[in-house]
């Protein structure tokens, strides 16, 4: 196999790289080709002399992805070198979504045929004949009304009552949207060019048969296309994300996964380089397979659940950026599906991935990750937390919104956004927020007033927070036992601004502690239990509340001068009256 690595070439002279590129066996330019990401891949298949042939070879969803992460219009010179097959792959994806055509789609794309070259229109024309009779009536009715001329109506009576266009006499067209007459008046014409019969025959369909026919028709033809070529059609492909059967993985035939040693495979760049991500339990596990049989079949499957997802998902085939994260979300379902499945079946990953159907080791990713999402939607569903996660910290409204995406995903504060879950470890921080929120909303349930009459009964204009949005649960909680402290009852109303220094002295009455006054949060539980014996909560989990709780109220006050009043203004931790003394 070849060493030259993609980056390494397309930093080199022109010259130098094509020379480089050309002593290199046909195989082995394909192998580059697959290893380029899409956005330069145009730039290294222009460098061989057997460019037409690697454009041809090219499995068509890699060309497809190649197209649309360079742009279309900038595709020119490889769609050119596109045979008609690798054509019409790219106009079923890119014209269809589910069963209904999309008009702007065909007609940026006739435009663009255009562009590529005449030859290239006439060829794709020649194989729609062959192939799908059905497709050119299905893509003109949205652009064209056709008018037959009757037998008995001379051409001068035709065309003063007629439409103006036609190009035998016979079919007159009305153009429905003027400013594309130009280019399917071209159309038209190269179809006719090409073959009159054609030129008939579609023209016959479109007044002869109904457009709910003619469109049944053609999708059919479509879904077989695609099928042929190991995408699936949306409905087919929904299975993807059923519930895995039995919670067990089912195993594929042993005759076919047997390990055989002593030849090597080169595996398409499917696996190993573009799309499977930083996953460590994956790749360990391909890395182990390498080589062997089993590794076959494991690329094979891939590409067919990656296809899958694809579909269901509808990505926007416009966004390479989507395309490319649908891709790795499979990779993702993989490395946890197969850390899970290892771990309740007490086996390696690499077992795992070699006799298990990888369809169902997503299944079984994505089994557990529903399972996760359906905690958080009973939780949202018990009223204890409003809809718009309104009053939690953050971090938990995010992993909790995440989780009620149609396709679950995490939150990661590290990156920003959200992204699918990939390990055990992801799963683990959510579950503890889940069960965190749980506790939390159990024991506010039973303090007064609850969170759905915090913007009715505080008034909010005299406070620190100055609207009950920016109240969270940890600052409800501490502004109610400020109140028990003061004297008050348990209940969620603003502290006195004159009473913070009392406040103080007496939770923390020494600034120089170094942690928490333990009397402090034994005087805290303490004042809890009643409710939170209602609630549920054990003892030990009701300590964590109260110290998390007062920890960020001794954190923000752990500097402050003793011997100055506090500004309630800028006190965040607990919910002031800024009038009251």
């Amino acid at each position: 196999m070849s060493i030259l690595k993609p980056d390494s070439l397309l930093t080199l002279p022109e010259a130098e790289a094509e020379a480089l590129m050309n002593e290199l066996p046909l195989a082995e330019q394909a192998s580059v080709v697959l290893m380029t990401p899409w956005e330069r891949r145009q730039e290294i298949i222009l460098l061989s002399q057997d460019s037409m042939a690697l454009v041809q070879g090219l499995p068509v969803e890699e060309l497809f992805w190649t197209v649309k992460a360079i742009g279309p219009q900038d595709a020119v010179h490889i769609l050119n070198l596109a045979n008609e097959e690798q054509l019409q792959f790219v106009f079923d994806l890119d014209w269809w979504h589910k069963a209904e055509l999309r008009p702007e789609k065909i007609a940026t794309w006739i435009l663009l045929l255009f562009e590529i070259g005449e030859k290239a229109m006439a060829s794709w024309l020649q194989w729609l004949m062959k192939k799908d009779e059905t497709l050119l009536p299905a893509i003109l009715r949205p652009f064209l009304q056709i008018y037959k001329r009757p037998d008995d109506m001379d051409i001068q009576e035709a065309k003063d009552v007629l439409p103006n266009f036609t190009l035998d006499n016979v079919y007159f067209v009305f153009f429905k949207k003027e400013a594309l007459q130009p280019i399917w008046g071209r159309f038209l014409m190269k179809m006719l060019e090409v073959s009159p019969g054609l030129y008939r025959d579609v023209f016959e369909t479109i007044l002869g048969e109904t457009e709910a026919k003619n469109l049944e028709k053609s999708f059919h033809l479509r879904r077989s296309r695609i099928g042929d070529w190991g995408l699936p059609d949306y409905y087919d492909a929904l299975d993807i994300y059923a519930p895995l059967r039995g919670n067990h993985i089912r195993k594929v035939e042993i005759a076919y996964f047997e390990e055989e040693k002593g030849f090597d495979i080169l595996l398409p760049a499917f696996v190993p380089t573009l799309y499977m991500g930083e996953y460590p339990v994956l790749r360990t596990a391909i890395e182990e397979l390498s080589g062997t049989k089993a590794m076959e079949r494991v690329v094979q499957e891939w590409a067919g659940a990656a296809n899958k997802v694809l579909m269901v998902d509808e990505i926007d085939l416009d966004d390479p950026d989507a395309l490319r994260n649908s891709l790795f979300k499979v990779a993702a379902f993989l490395n946890l599906g197969l850390e899970a499945a290892a771990k309740a079946e007490h086996r390696s990953p690499k077992d795992v991935l070699k006799s298990g159907v990888l369809e169902d080791i997503i299944r079984f990713a994505n089994t557990i990750i529903r399972r996760l999402a359906a905690k958080a939607r009973s939780l949202v569903d018990s009223g204890r937390i409003s809809k718009d996660f309104l009053h939690l910290p953050e971090a938990w409204a995010d992993a909790l919104r995440g989780l009620l995406f149609k396709s679950p995903l995490l939150w990661d504060p590290v990156l920003s956004k959200y992204r699918p879950f990939c390990d055990m470890t992801d799963l683990i921080a959510v579950e503890n927020i889940i069960t965190t929120v749980d506790k939390w909303t159990r024991l506010m349930a039973h303090i007064l007033p609850q969170h759905g009459n915090w913007a009715r009964e505080i008034s909010w204009r005299s406070t620190n927070l100055g609207h009950p949005n920016e109240l969270i649960l940890p600052q409800a909680l501490l502004t109610a036992l400020a109140q028990k402290t003061l004297g008050g009852e348990l209940k969620v109303y603003p502290v006195p601004a004159g009473k913070l220094n009392y406040l103080r002295s007496t939770w923390f009455p020494s600034s120089l502690a170094p942690e928490l006054p333990l009397e402090t949060v034994k005087h805290c539980v303490e004042a809890l239990q009643p409710v939170a014996e209602q609630a549920g909560l054990t003892r030990e989990r009701l300590d964590s509340i109260v110290k998390e709780s007062l920890m960020t109220l001794y954190e923000e006050w752990r500097d402050l001068p003793d011997d100055i009043p506090i500004d309630g203004r800028f006190v965040s931790s607990i919910i002031i009256d800024l009038e009251a003394d």
